[in-house]
């Protein structure tokens, strides 16, 4: 698919001005929503931050967020686990943002962040034990 107003690789870095992440930010309400995750997913491995970001202001169905958080925790970028649960959680909520977590399969290393930011408590039985 290719986007007529912005690319992801533009956004490597957060944009220098204000302007063009509002901008952004209303280009990706308007297009269709597998058009929305489709840029959100191929800017994740370039700057999974603002990704992030995007998926709080791009007025997803809870069903696609759900979906990138699985495909972001299989992905085993240990150091994105605090961002997903800072930014995630409030979106689906606690209950649900836990349940996800818990049936998918994780990586050793993800499952050791993902312990340690939540305390020790998550107890995926998922896990692959890499």
């Amino acid at each position: 698919m290719t986007f007529p107003s912005f690319a992801p690789e533009q956004f490597r870095t957060r944009p220098a001005t204000a302007q063009v992440d509002v901008d952004l930010r209303k280009w990706l309400r308007g297009i269709p929503v597998e058009e929305r995750v489709e840029f959100i997913q191929k800017l994740w491995p370039l700057n999974y931050t603002y990704s992030l970001s995007l998926v709080r202001s791009s007025q997803l169905p809870s069903r696609y967020i759900e979906m990138l958080l699985r495909q972001w925790l299989q992905a085993g970028q240990h150091n994105a686990a605090k961002g997903l649960i800072d930014s995630l959680e409030p979106v689906l909520g606690t209950v649900r943002f836990w349940k996800v977590v818990d049936a998918t399969v994780l990586s050793e290393g993800m499952q050791n962040f993902i312990d340690y930011h939540r305390g020790g408590r998550h107890g995926n039985a998922g896990t692959t034990g890499d």
